[in-house]
């Protein structure tokens, strides 16, 4: 693809996404184009990796091209930019995401900003995003191999939770969830109620080298959540 070529793509990506959302982003972008997939997005979301760049599926001149293209298209049709923090939820901190290596303030801010519609109210604008600077909640995993807290320095054996944080591990009783206890995933109406009933929640996930992707084994819940799901499950049952 050319750059003439690679131009007008992003340029109907834009377009198409605005319609949709009434904002666009440069992550938008790498999705639409096809740099970026939704399972790498969702892992540096959670922290798994420490840039986001690293992952893409393009060399620098391309990506640093289109998201210039990105830039000119949004200022030329009027769109008001909008400065936004991408950051993810820690066992006991909150991480502020890297889009590149060097983490320099302007390349950060080039990917960071999103454009909106100028034909919403302010207070649409403002609801829009409060909803796209939501962090990422903290996720909990079950490991496939051995292991060590970086606080406790106890030994994890395979199998074991734990929770990352800056890119160290912690086990649950190092964590401010370590009350919490598991309910494995399966039966879809339980794990809702589940989470309706907790007052915090944390999902859990374990790698799996077959597929090569994280999945969902289940929730981590408070106590009393769980007792009250199993005693509706128990009159429902009797019922």
């Amino acid at each position: 693809m050319n750059r003439q070529e690679l131009s007008k793509k992003v340029i109907g990506i834009v377009n198409r996404v605005l319609q949709e959302k009434q904002y666009v982003s440069s992550i938008d972008i790498l999705l639409g184009l096809g740099y970026l997939s939704p399972s790498i997005l969702d892992d540096w979301r959670r922290g798994r990796f420490s840039y986001l760049e690293q992952r893409l599926q393009a060399n620098l001149n391309k990506l640093s091209f289109a998201i210039q293209c990105f830039h000119q298209w949004a200022k030329q049709t009027g769109l008001l930019p909008r400065e936004t923090a991408y950051v993810q939820k820690a066992c006991s901190s909150t991480i502020h995401l890297k889009f590149s290596k060097s983490g320099q303030d302007t390349i950060e801010r080039r990917y960071r900003t999103h454009y909106i519609s100028p034909k919403l109210t302010q207070q649409k604008q403002q609801r829009l995003m409060e909803k796209v600077e939501k962090s990422t909640e903290p996720v909990v995993y079950i490991i496939v191999s051995e292991s060590k807290c970086t606080q406790c320095k106890k030994d994890l054996p395979k199998g074991s939770f734990l929770m990352m944080d800056e890119n160290n591990p912690y086990c649950m009783a190092c964590t401010p969830y370590k009350d919490l206890v598991f309910l494995p995933a399966g039966d879809a109406l339980i794990t809702r109620r589940a989470k309706k009933y907790s007052d915090k929640s944390l999902i859990v996930v374990k790698f799996s080298r077959a597929r090569k992707r994280y999945e969902r084994q289940g929730l981590l819940v408070t106590d009393e959540a769980l007792r009250r799901v199993q005693d509706h499950s128990m009159v429902a049952s009797i019922d």
